[in-house]
């Protein structure tokens, strides 16, 4: 049996180690800070804030709302040259060591946004319980009275070694929301569902997070929003992962049409997720057999795709026929096919962008209708309006709103 006492220099090696640590996540934070406000990143920031605060959805962004889009930013938001900042950061800066390139990537790939509740607080480091999953990380790098039990923060954390840091930007929120917040989640993770069957809530937060935060704007207005839910749908059939019978040319396919896609976007961040998801449910419900169709099916899913998931009234049968080198006839054969197997409809929830400008319009019309405020729309019911109407009823009583306020 050993007796001899502890070896004092682990400790002060431990301290050392978790001290370099917290250098490092606060010199990268400041670096990141100062490129976000940078000349390079201006037009990635800018696409990003449009993205996030879409104008027909805000007239003014207070500065509080504003800072919630900061890590976003750079963690998530494909900019200019299709990839988050942080990580283009990572490649362009060339005083930055390995060490601080790797944790950059690190951030880019595995940052954990979140409402958070503090359950203890230790001297610099706290333990966290994500709401809704009750995930719990353990925060280091926290300064002292900064946070206490009880306290729920919204912020991305950051992992760096065996712990999380705060991220960019940390703000509070009343924890008399948290019910309220419970529900909104759990609405868009049911939205986000009918997609990806597989999501988890690390998924949800990082790709729908201009949703999330819209929707704490709602809850901070008092709003019930206990009233709100998804509405009735469908969810799809392919769940994202490889399918073992699929032969060859329907991964070309998909390949293919996600690029059509992704060329005739209205902006170029929006993926083309939505598309691949389209051509797998209809390859899985019509199983196409003959590989020499390949053309006339990416031409149909294209049409369809654009015209009943993005609602663009402009795409003409012709014009993607001559893309694929088909026939107009033929896509349009192909593409009722598809609407008629899977009960396609115009803004389908299983298709689209959740981020794009005229499906988070409509979910706002939708979540109006939901709290029971009819005389924002002249007392129409707007539950029985088309998509096309909505969105147009929307950027009439805009214009006017605006035109009232000059």
């Amino acid at each position: 049996m050993h007796t001899d006492p502890p070896d004092p220099r682990r400790g002060q090696v431990c301290s050392l180690e978790v001290a370099r640590t917290d250098h490092l996540v606060r010199r990268l934070r400041s670096k990141l800070m100062d490129y976000l406000r940078d000349d390079e990143a201006e037009i990635s920031v800018g696409w990003g804030m449009v993205r996030f605060f879409p104008p027909e959805l805000f007239d003014e962004v207070e500065p509080e709302a504003r800072s919630l889009a900061v890590d976003w930013l750079a963690f998530m938001f494909p900019g200019e040259w299709r990839v988050p900042l942080a990580r283009q950061l990572a490649e362009d800066d060339a005083s930055l060591s390995q060490e601080e390139r790797a944790t950059l990537n690190a951030w880019a790939d595995r940052a954990a946004p979140g409402f958070f509740r503090v359950e203890s607080v230790s001297g610099p480091q706290a333990r966290l319980v994500r709401l809704p999953d009750d995930a719990p990380r353990t925060v280091r790098g926290v300064r002292g009275g900064v946070l206490k039990p009880g306290d729920l923060l919204v912020t991305w954390l950051l992992p760096t070694g065996p712990a999380y840091y705060l991220g960019l930007e940390t703000a509070f929120v009343d924890q008399d929301l948290t019910d309220g917040l419970r529900h909104i989640l759990q609405v868009e993770m049911d939205l986000l569902r009918r997609q990806r069957p597989r999501a988890t809530w690390d998924d949800l937060y990082r790709t729908s997070w201009p949703r999330i935060v819209w929707a704490v704007g709602v809850l901070a207005n008092d709003a019930d929003v206990f009233r709100i839910h998804a509405p009735p749908g469908p969810s799809v059939l392919w769940d994202g992962r490889p399918v073992p019978d699929a032969p060859a040319w329907w991964e070309r396919t998909a390949e293919w049409a996600r690029t059509l896609a992704e060329t005739s976007a209205p902006i170029h961040e929006e993926p083309g997720d939505g598309i691949e998801r389209l051509w797998w449910d209809a390859a899985l419900t019509l199983r196409p057999k003959q590989e020499r169709t390949a053309a006339s099916w990416t031409a149909a899913v294209v049409y369809a795709f654009r015209r009943y998931v993005q609602g663009d009234p402009t795409v003409t049968q012709a014009e993607v026929a001559e893309q694929c080198c088909v026939s107009p006839a033929t896509v349009g054969n192909r593409s009722r096919q598809i609407v008629k197997a899977l009960g396609l409809e115009p803004f389908d929830l299983r298709y689209v962008d959740l981020l794009a400008r005229d499906v988070r319009i409509l979910w706002e019309m939708h979540c109006i209708g939901a709290l029971g405020s009819p005389a924002l729309y002249g007392g129409m019911d707007v539950a029985k309006m088309s998509p096309e109407d909505k969105l147009l009823l929307h950027a009439v009583l805009r214009d006017m709103r605006r035109y009232l306020n000059e």
